[in-house]
């Protein structure tokens, strides 16, 4: 392993084998030996080396051999960021809906845990204790009370078939207002919403009776 580090101590990267580069008689970059270089290619960029300018605009770098632990250090570092790429995909392909609720719950650990005074939008999945999964159904600003497994007008429980139709719970205000399509149980039926901004008991006014 060559660890590539510019002049100011900023090092660039790792990798398994510098590629050091010369000019031909042709005056085009090719690969060279170590004593015959001129510079280093890394990505794509070509880059002087230390004690070389002839590549005009290049800044200047210097190879140095990298220990067993630093190569440790990198993969270990790499391997991080794979996973924490990883986590935000399905994340997001989670909320999307290309990824069903019950793999989701499979993954808790992966999303978000609920804040106080924070913006959330319809379609934003969170944590809560014991890896209860809640996804957003109605776009606000959350506030201590607000807490999802509180407020099924806010937040729907995902990931247990049994929660796809909550509690109704009477509403305060428009905050907590039900949404068009949101899904209650009350009365021992099951409900969904045929208006926005529902603050109606279901069965009185704004409710569609499921009948399965």
């Amino acid at each position: 392993m060559n660890r590539i580090i510019k002049t100011d101590g900023t090092e660039l990267c790792l990798v398994d084998k510098a590629r050091y580069i010369k000019r031909s008689d042709y005056g085009v970059f090719v690969e060279a030996e170590r004593k015959d270089a001129i510079g280093v290619a890394v990505k794509g960029v070509v880059y002087n080396l230390l004690g070389h300018d002839e590549i005009a605009g290049a800044d200047t770098v210097l190879v140095s051999d990298a220990s067993t632990a630093d190569e440790l250090t990198a993969q270990r570092a790499d391997l991080a960021e794979q996973k924490n790429v990883a986590a935000i995909t399905f994340v997001s392909l989670a909320e999307k809906g290309d990824i069903d609720e019950v793999t989701a719950t499979e993954h808790a650990d992966l999303f978000e845990s609920w804040v106080t005074d924070k913006g959330y939008a319809v379609g934003k999945i969170l944590t809560r204790p014991n890896s209860n999964l809640y996804k957003c159904v109605q776009a606000h600003r959350s506030q201590a009370g607000w807490e999802p497994e509180n407020t099924p007008a806010l937040w729907t429980k995902i990931g247990d078939p049994s929660e796809e139709y909550p509690a109704w719970s009477q509403p305060l205000g428009a905050h907590d207002a039900y949404p068009l399509g949101a899904k209650v149980s009350h009365n021992g039926k099951k409900w969904t919403s045929d208006v926005a901004n529902n603050v109606w008991e279901p069965g009185v006014y704004g409710w569609s009776e499921v009948v399965e």
